[in-house]
């Protein structure tokens, strides 16, 4: 039997074959790791891609949102303004009624809600005691309702050489001359103050309108998704700003930002502003009390479309109304309130714009990015593309004129939201509704049938009483035009003292907001704070006219920021409104009624986001910064909020935004697929 000799390094050797494995299992198991850690790279900086785009389209969004928001607002105002027309014409121009059984709810200190029948179709008469100070001590022609005084027997001379009976002939004839002359002047006054209201009307809803189709043009005449915010910087800009801030370092070296790696588009841009914003055009009026052309001094209502019946009345309307500056016969070509050059003008009467549901506000953001992960030393990176879309929602640029909108339709059809609104202008210009239809009211609430014809809404404010003392010199400049800068304001001003008379108080407190305009529109509480600077700043680059003044809420003066907080806190302080009269707002918080979301990121739940409707914790009255809605934390806010959105919801053709129970449909101004959206 043979002896098996080993060879001891031939044994040692055998040891080196494990490295070798080992060496080439590493090599696999690298690449597999180098693999995972590319992949992992890779999904990483898609995300982060991701997520960088939906800031950019969430900051554009915000942007396009903003001034959303100013227009909301400024559509507020023209509703304010048209309130304190029919405040004017409706309230303060019967007054006077003081006569059974015409006797004005607030010398009867009646407070319900019954229908006050002058009240209904009303002929404004401004010479009253005590309220004004210029009235004739026994003037009687306002205190009743088509009040006739007989005229004034002549005596006739029958023994010319009596000097008794002479005397009392010659006092008898100035006595007529007084009394007519008297009463022809009221019939100018009259006149006077129903166009000066009715104008001063028409001057403030036209510089609100050209802020609003300003900053319409803006949105919708950039190029290339581009528009211009609110402080006159680009959004593109300042979105790509954004995106570049939150991209990953592999995705901000593969960025070309000039080789077209990031695009943005604006739903409304190459859209006309009238396609989008409807204008309300609308044909209102208001009756004044004339005096018939006969011997009696007998008032007869008369719309300001028609001078004075009576020669003197004419005269006294074509010169100086009285000292200090009263010329009323510019007021003279604005009196056909429904043809010639107003037809085509923003001098033409409105209540502000609706919004086109059809016609979506979104934002659109796309980028590219080609990273070139660690382990990817060779070759280009993976190029990766990602898309979204962001939509301001939830605010009220304001109420429709009519209940629906259908789809294709240039504006709203149906009932109207606002039974007691003007006429809308029809197709036939010329047309003229019922006159009764075109005398300026207004609802205070949703539901509302009465509005301002009520014995509560004549006397709802308790701060204005007979012992309130006005004077014709108060309302002297409220219808010059806005745009020469003075006074600024259709609101009444003490000029020779410069200072507030009670009057402007309140006819402030009269137009704060009320149940119906929280329903109905976005009301901003700190304008003169938020937004108000930022646009009179930058008005030119937001492409509002150049020679449209730019003004704050109704009481703000040069020297006096004023919004409608202020409007709220001035009523409050005072106790103007009384408590019966529910529909006034009287907490700036109950303006906190936009959509918010709930509990949870991006939930809009209307169960959670119902909690805070109205509601504030922690406002910015006490904080050097202001905020939007003034509420800083724990609470509701104003006007547009903003939310991503999936491009198949924009393309889907079930869109339930036409009102009422119309059809639904798709938008009209969807991603284009052949431009890349």
């Amino acid at each position: 039997m043979g002896i098996v000799k080993i060879n001891r390094t031939s044994l040692l050797n055998q040891r080196g074959q494990a490295a070798i494995f080992i060496a080439l299992m590493f090599n696999v198991l690298f690449i597999f790791f180098a693999m995972s850690i590319n992949v992992a790279l890779v999904v990483h900086d898609k995300i982060n891609l991701q997520n960088s785009v939906d800031m950019a389209a969430y900051y554009a969004a915000m942007k396009q949102a903003e001034i959303l928001n100013v227009i909301a607002h400024e559509n507020y105002m023209i509703r304010q303004s048209y309130k304190l027309l029919a405040w004017r014409y409706r309230v303060l121009g019967i007054l006077g009624l003081q006569r059974p059984p015409d006797v004005h709810p607030m010398r009867a200190g009646k407070f319900d809600e019954s229908v006050f029948k002058p009240a209904v179709a009303p002929a404004l008469c401004m010479m009253y005691k005590p309220f004004w100070e210029e009235a004739p001590t026994n003037e009687n022609l306002c205190n009743k309702v088509n009040l006739s005084i007989p005229a004034l027997p002549e005596v006739k001379v029958i023994a010319g050489f009596l000097g008794l009976n002479a005397g009392i002939a010659a006092l008898s004839k100035q006595l007529i001359k007084q009394f007519d002359g008297q009463c022809s002047t009221l019939a100018g006054i009259n006149w006077y103050f129903s166009m000066s209201f009715l104008h001063a009307f028409r001057l403030d809803q036209r510089n609100r309108k050209q802020v609003i189709y300003g900053l319409a043009a803006n949105l919708s005449g950039g190029s290339g998704g581009d528009f211009n915010d609110l402080d006159g910087n680009s959004v593109m800009d300042g979105a790509q700003q954004t995106f570049m801030k939150n991209l990953t370092y592999a995705n901000r070296q593969s960025f070309d930002s000039s080789g077209g790696g990031f695009k943005m588009m604006n739903s409304l841009e190459g859209l006309k502003p009238t396609d989008w914003l409807v204008e309300i055009a609308t044909i209102p009026t208001i009756l004044y009390a004339d005096t018939k052309d006969t011997l009696n001094c007998e008032h007869i209502p008369k719309s300001v479309d028609q001078l004075p019946e009576r020669a003197p009345a004419r005269d006294v309307i074509r010169g100086p109304l009285a000292d200090g500056g009263f010329n009323s016969a510019d007021l003279m070509v604005w009196a056909d309130t429904t043809a010639g050059f107003l037809k085509d003008s923003d001098y033409q009467f409105s209540m502000g714009v609706e919004k086109n549901p059809w016609i979506m506000a979104y934002v659109g953001v796309q980028a590219t990015t080609t990273p070139r992960e660690i382990f990817f030393p060779f070759g280009s990176g993976v190029k990766t593309t990602a898309r979204a879309f962001a939509k301001p929602f939830g605010g009220r640029i304001g109420p429709w004129y009519n209940a629906n909108w259908e789809k294709g339709a240039k504006s709203s059809s149906g009932p109207m939201v606002d039974p007691l609104g003007p006429p809308r202008m029809g197709t036939g210009f010329g047309s003229t509704p019922d006159i009764k239809t075109r005398l300026p009211n207004y609802s205070r609430f949703p539901g509302d049938e009465n509005g301002l014809t009520t014995n509560l809404a004549q006397n709802s404010l308790s701060g204005f009483t007979t012992s309130t003392t006005m004077r014709f010199d108060y309302y002297r400049n409220i219808k010059q035009d806005i745009e020469s800068g003075n006074p600024n304001d259709i609101l009444p001003w003490d000029i020779p003292n410069n200072k507030i008379p009670e009057i402007r108080n309140i006819e402030i407190a009269a137009i704060a907001p009320d149940l119906f305009d929280v329903t109905y529109y976005s009301i901003e509480p700190n304008f003169a704070n938020n937004y108000f600077p930022r646009l009179r700043d930058n008005k030119n680059r937001l492409k509002i006219p150049a020679n449209t003044v730019i003004r704050s809420d109704l009481g703000h003066s040069k020297n006096t920021e004023f919004s409608i907080q202020d409007q709220m806190a001035l009523a409050k302080s005072k106790n103007i409104p009384r408590g019966e009269a529910f529909y006034y707002i009287r907490d700036k918080m109950h303006l906190l009624t936009s959509w918010l979301p709930g509990a949870g990121t991006y939930n809009y739940g209307v169960e959670e986001s119902m909690a805070n409707f109205g509601k504030c914790k922690v406002n910015d009255d006490d904080l050097k910064f202001k905020n939007p809605g003034s509420c800083v934390a724990g609470g509701g806010r104003v006007g547009y909020s903003v939310k991503l959105i999936s491009r198949d919801a924009l393309l889907s053709s079930d869109h339930k935004i036409g009102g009422g129970s119309g059809a639904s449909g798709a938008i009209e101004n969807p991603p284009k697929p052949g431009d890349g959206w």
